[in-house]
């Protein structure tokens, strides 16, 4: 089994990794940090290898695999899921840029892409596995219920079904980032977060690095209230320079992750009407969206605005999670 990282994305691998992959037939994973390492329509990629938050089959799939092979992935308490995934380092060959293991022994001086090309090119008789072949998550499609309030699972449900190749999505921190590991990218490379760093802010600001790098790609920003609150001024930048993201604000009056952390008053923010900032900066469309409904006609007018900025201010039940955080949330309960 191949679990990808973030440094496959960095020093551009991805074609090195994947002629490892196919020339021997083995399955592939990524870390929450490296998600979109390649594209997730690749019939070897099973999906986000997170302990907990991520599907059962897959974290079932790899922790049974008896020769894990991580390349390029930092094992931090994000990309494991807040330490619920089980790794047997006895069955685990682990390179990085700047470490090689392999099982207990410690290797010096080997690059890692010099490792990564000496593998493609080895003679090597792995066995074969049947990997699970459902590869999409325990979501149904989403169908619209024009009166219904929106939730997180539904909202990510829609999103799930307007992505394409020529987005990029960008996730903040917390549930955004969480609920997004769930969407399935088209294209490699085409999903930014702060998974390791935990940087809240990020998104917006990002996302103009995006259009900056690759002016035909348009963002799908997904931002907590919260993160949203602190560099939201940004999207000035994206008026100056004509940039056309698409911010998803998941307003929730606070930070709900911390909610389910501990609960408590310090997790309330200010409500801001978020769609009216187009108002305050001069450019962009504001969307205010409540039910199912609205959300349909916010994207559909946001996909359809391609001169500026659209943001959705999307109202959330301040206690509803996606189902990563409450995969997370079971897992955890059984532990504590």
């Amino acid at each position: 089994m191949i679990v990808a990282g973030v440094e496959i994305h960095r020093f551009a691998l991805q074609d090195d990794v994947l002629k490892l992959a196919e020339q021997h037939s083995i399955p592939m994973c990524a870390t929450l940090l490296g998600k979109s390492v390649v594209s997730e329509k690749h019939p070897l990629y099973l999906g986000v290898y997170e302990g907990a938050m991520g599907r059962e089959d897959v974290r079932q799939f790899v922790e049974a695999s008896d020769c894990v092979v991580l390349l390029g992935t930092f094992m931090t308490d994000i990309n494991l899921g807040i330490y619920t995934a089980n790794l047997d380092p006895a069955k685990c060959i682990y390179a990085t840029s700047e470490k090689l293991r392999i099982r207990h022994h410690h290797f010096h001086d080997v690059l890692l892409h010099d490792f990564i090309r000496g593998l493609g090119n080895a003679d090597l008789h792995p066995p074969k596995y049947d990997p699970p072949r459902d590869r999409v998550t325990d979501d149904e499609p989403f169908v619209l219920d024009p009166q219904a309030k929106i939730t997180v699972r539904q909202l990510f449900r829609r999103v799930n079904e307007l992505l394409d190749e020529t987005m990029v999505v960008v996730a903040d921190v917390g549930d955004s980032l969480f609920a997004s590991a769930d969407l399935t990218i088209h294209q490699r490379t085409d999903f930014l977060s702060p998974a390791y760093y935990t940087s809240m802010g990020f998104a917006v600001p990002a996302a103009l690095g995006v259009q900056v790098a690759n002016r035909d790609r348009r963002p799908i920003v997904v931002v907590g209230d919260g993160a949203f609150q602190m560099t939201c001024l940004e999207l000035s930048t994206a008026v100056m320079l004509g940039f056309n993201p698409i911010v998803l604000v998941l307003n929730n009056k606070g930070y709900a992750t911390e909610r389910f952390l501990q609960d408590g008053p310090f997790n309330d923010i200010p409500n801001w009407s978020y769609h009216r900032l187009p108002e305050l900066l001069g450019g962009g469309k504001g969307f205010e969206v409540r039910t199912e409904g609205e959300l349909d006609q916010a994207l559909k007018a946001a996909l359809n605005n391609q001169d500026d900025f659209s943001l959705l201010n999307i109202h959330l039940e301040p206690n509803d999670i996606s189902p990563a955080l409450a995969r997370l949330a079971n897992r955890l309960s059984k532990r504590l």
